[in-house]
């Protein structure tokens, strides 16, 4: 049904580039993981905003008018 190209499965040639490049990797892993940070810094941020909001109105429903 499907072909699939099985010449670098059988060559090895995919295990020898992860095995000769470490940093690339490692690289990744990091790449990911900044982002994985500013976009939960991000979160934090927004859910602060939505505290303080939530702060303010409450503080109005609380004062006698």
């Amino acid at each position: 049904m499907n072909k699939f190209n099985t010449s670098s499965i059988n060559s090895g040639e995919e295990q020898e580039h992860s095995a000769s490049s470490p940093s690339l990797q490692y690289r990744s892993t990091t790449t990911g993981y900044d982002d994985r940070l500013i976009e939960l810094e991000m979160e934090n941020a927004r859910l602060n905003r939505l505290v303080a909001e939530l702060l303010v109105k409450n503080q109005q429903l609380r004062r006698p008018d």
